[in-house]
């Protein structure tokens, strides 16, 4: 691999060790501030949200069936008043949110900090693999309380019908907009080695 792309944004995912067969997946998204016009947004007050989708994967025949998920999220702002970085984990029902770090390397390092999960596949004998998918979007501030919203799990009944719809609809055009001002989106895949269950 080049040196400059191994400067940039790195998402992978391996088998947990020392299990027989794997039980899990240990996801790792290097550099991911490393992407300067992410980082800039980052300055200038948009948020980063990094949404996280394990796969578990059984191989077959002309088509590969998906056996099960694991979804995460990070959210990374930059307050320019303390000069910190400020990362919030969610997961589930549970939120992390540790104390602001001062530097980019730091912030970096924070999101870096692998995922260990445990997807455990469900047939013996049969092959199987791990698929990652991260979608990295940067947000205005009026789209960091309903994200923030959202990772509290706010949002979920307008989704499901529960809420006003109008509401839904003006959250989606808010989105649009932010998009049409200067927020970026990302998009990232990887794949683990196959292995036996």
């Amino acid at each position: 691999m080049p040196l400059a792309a191994q400067r940039g944004p790195q998402l992978s995912v391996g088998l947990l060790p020392p299990n027989a067969p794997p039980t899990g997946a240990s996801v790792i998204a290097a550099r991911m501030l490393s992407d300067n016009r992410i980082h800039d947004l980052l300055l200038n007050g948009f948020p980063a949200a990094f949404r996280f989708r394990l796969e578990l994967w059984r191989a077959g025949g002309f088509f590969d069936n998906l056996e099960s998920t694991h979804t995460w999220n990070v959210l990374v702002r930059y307050d320019p008043y303390s000069k910190q970085y400020q990362i919030v984990r969610r997961e589930l029902r549970a939120t992390e949110v540790p104390a602001g770090v001062p530097t980019r390397t730091a912030a970096e390092d924070a999101v870096a900090k692998p995922e260990q999960v445990t997807l455990a596949p469900l047939r013996r004998g049969e092959f199987y693999y791990y698929n990652v998918v991260l979608d990295v979007e940067t947000l205005s501030f009026s789209d960091l309380d309903e994200l923030q919203s959202w990772l509290r799990g706010d949002l979920q009944p307008a989704v499901r019908g529960r809420r006003d719809p109008v509401s839904a609809l003006r959250r989606g055009l808010g989105t649009l907009i932010s998009r049409m001002l200067g927020g970026e989106r990302r998009h990232y895949e990887a794949r683990s080695p196959a292995f036996q269950a």
